[in-house]
C-alpha cells in the first residue's frame, strides 16, 4: 500500500513539474489504439506525464483529448481492424495548448482515463478507454489542463444538439496524411474568350483623416481544423490562405488600400474572432474565403454568398449550416448568432449594409464573367453565414472552387489561376469604391 501511495505521489509530483516548467518540452511519440469486448482503448505515448483534458462531443461524434503544447512525433495513426475509429487529426487549440480529434463512428462516453508513469523500459502514457453510449452519456469531461499563465482556459464541454462540420473532413482512414501543397505552378488553361480590356478607375478618394479604405480578407479555417480535403490531399485552410495572401499583394500593389488578413499563418479562429477583427480595425469591406467541398464531384466554379435570413437555395443552406458550426471543434456553440446580431438581421441600418454587400457581390460576378472565369450557375447565393454578420461592414464570402473537384483542386492549387482570380476580385473592388465615391457626391 505504501509503495502504491509512493508512486502515485511521484506521478503527481512529475506531472506538476512538467507543467509548471513550460521549458520542458512535451513530445507525443506514439498513438495507438486496441479494441475490447467491452471497450477501445487509446493509448498515446509521451515524453512526460502532462496534465490533460479529455471529452466526447456529439453530432458528429468524436473524442477530444487536450495536452499541452507538444511537439506530433507520432506520424500516421494507424487504424486498420479498430471499427470504432475513422480518424484522427491534432493541431493547436489556443497558445500552450493543442488538441487531439478523435473521429468516432457511433456516440461514445469515455469510461476511464489516466495516466501511467513510466516504467520497465515503457514511456509515460495516457491511458483512454471509451466506449459505445447513448448521447446523453456525452459530455462528462476527464481531468483539467490549464493554459501556462495559469488561468483556465474555457470548459470544453460536449454539446449533444450542436453538431460541428469536421467530422466530415479527415483524411480517409488508412491513408498517410500528406504535407501541405506547394502551390508549384502549372500549365494554365486558356480562357475561351478574350476578356474585356479592364481600366483602373481613378484612386479611391482618402477619408477626411487621410485613411484608405480598409480591405479585411478573411482565409477560411485553419489550425486544427483543415477545411475540406481535396484531390491528392490539399487542404481547403491552405488554399483559402494561398488566395488571401495573393488578394492582398495585389490590393497592396494598388496602392489603393490598407489591407489585414485574420489570419496569415495556420491558425485556428473562432467565426466571432474574425468578425471582430474586421470590426476592430475599422473595415470598409470583408471578403471571406473558402473553397468546400460537395457530393457531386462534377461541380466546378466560382460563387458569392450574401447575408439573408433565408438560403437561396438548399445547397446554399447546407453550405452555410456547415461553415457556422466549425466553431465546435473548439467545443463551444457558437453555430447561432448571439440576440443583438439576430435582432440586427431585420433593423433597417442591417438592411442597408446587406444591400452595399449585394451590389459588391454583383459587381464581382461580372468580373468574373468578363474575364472568362468558371461560375456556378446563379452564382449569386444568399444564406445566413455566421462570419458575414457584421451589422455595420459590407460582408461577402467567395467560394472560389469546390475542393470535391479533381480539375479544380488543380487550378486552385496553381499560382496562375489564383493571380487570374485575385485580379478579378480586385477589379470588383476598384468598381465597388468607384460607385462609392460617385454616390458620395450626389
Amino acid at each position: 500500500m505504501f509503495i502504491r501511495r509512493l508512486a502515485t505521489f511521484l506521478t503527481l509530483m512529475a506531472i506538476g513539474a512538467a507543467w509548471a516548467n513550460p521549458a520542458l518540452a512535451l513530445d507525443v511519440r506514439n498513438v495507438r489504439f486496441g479494441e475490447h469486448p467491452d471497450k477501445t482503448r487509446m493509448v498515446v505515448e509521451l515524453s512526460a506525464p502532462t496534465a490533460f483534458r479529455a471529452t466526447v462531443m456529439g453530432s458528429p461524434d468524436r473524442l477530444v483529448i487536450d495536452l499541452p503544447s507538444y511537439d506530433w512525433r507520432a506520424g500516421d495513426v494507424g487504424l486498420r481492424g479498430i471499427s470504432a475509429v475513422s480518424s484522427v487529426r491534432q493541431g493547436e487549440l489556443q497558445p500552450g495548448i493543442n488538441r487531439i480529434v478523435v473521429d468516432t463512428r457511433r456516440p461514445v462516453a469515455i469510461a476511464s482515463a489516466f495516466i501511467i508513469p513510466a516504467a520497465q523500459g515503457l514511456p509515460d502514457r495516457l491511458v483512454i478507454d471509451f466506449k459505445a453510449a447513448s448521447t446523453a452519456e456525452q459530455g462528462r469531461v476527464h481531468g483539467t489542463l490549464r493554459v501556462p499563465d495559469g488561468s483556465a482556459p474555457a470548459p470544453v464541454m460536449a454539446s449533444v444538439n450542436a453538431p460541428q462540420t469536421l467530422g466530415t473532413l479527415p483524411v480517409p482512414p488508412q491513408k498517410p496524411q500528406l504535407p501541405p501543397p506547394t502551390y508549384e505552378a502549372v500549365a494554365m488553361a486558356k480562357p475561351a474568350h478574350k476578356p474585356e480590356p479592364y481600366n483602373p478607375p481613378p484612386p479611391v478618394p482618402h477619408a477626411p483623416d487621410g485613411k484608405k479604405p480598409v480591405i479585411i480578407i478573411d482565409a477560411g479555417h485553419g489550425g486544427v481544423d483543415p477545411g475540406a480535403i481535396g484531390a491528392n490531399g490539399v487542404l481547403e485552410k491552405n488554399v483559402t490562405l494561398a488566395m488571401a495572401r495573393e488578394l492582398k499583394q495585389q490590393l497592396e500593389g494598388s496602392g489603393r488600400y490598407t489591407v489585414h488578413l485574420t489570419r496569415d499563418s495556420d491558425k485556428f479562429l473562432r467565426l466571432h474572432q474574425r468578425v471582430d477583427f474586421g470590426r476592430k480595425n475599422g473595415a470598409d469591406l470583408f471578403i471571406s474565403i473558402h473553397a468546400d467541398t460537395i457530393n457531386k464531384g462534377h461541380v466546378q466554379g466560382v460563387s458569392i454568398y450574401t447575408l439573408s435570413e433565408k438560403a437561396s437555395d438548399k445547397e446554399t443552406a447546407e453550405l452555410a449550416e456547415r461553415e457556422n458550426k466549425v466553431d465546435l471543434i473548439a467545443g463551444a456553440d457558437l453555430s447561432h448568432a448571439d440576440r443583438d446580431v439576430a435582432s440586427i438581421l431585420v433593423d433597417l441600418s442591417m438592411r442597408d449594409t446587406m444591400n452595399q454587400s449585394k451590389f459588391f457581390a454583383n459587381t464581382i460576378v461580372g468580373r468574373l464573367r468578363n474575364n472568362g472565369l468558371k461560375l456556378l450557375e446563379s452564382p449569386h447565393r444568399f444564406a445566413g453565414f455566421a462570419v458575414l454578420k457584421a451589422p455595420d461592414v459590407p460582408s461577402v464570402l467567395i467560394e472560389i472552387g469546390f475542393m470535391s473537384n479533381k480539375n479544380e483542386v488543380r487550378l486552385l492549387n496553381d499560382p496562375a489561376h489564383r493571380q487570374r482570380l485575385g485580379q478579378s476580385i480586385a477589379q470588383g473592388i476598384d468598381a465597388y469604391f468607384a460607385q462609392v465615391r460617385q454616390n458620395s457626391r450626389t
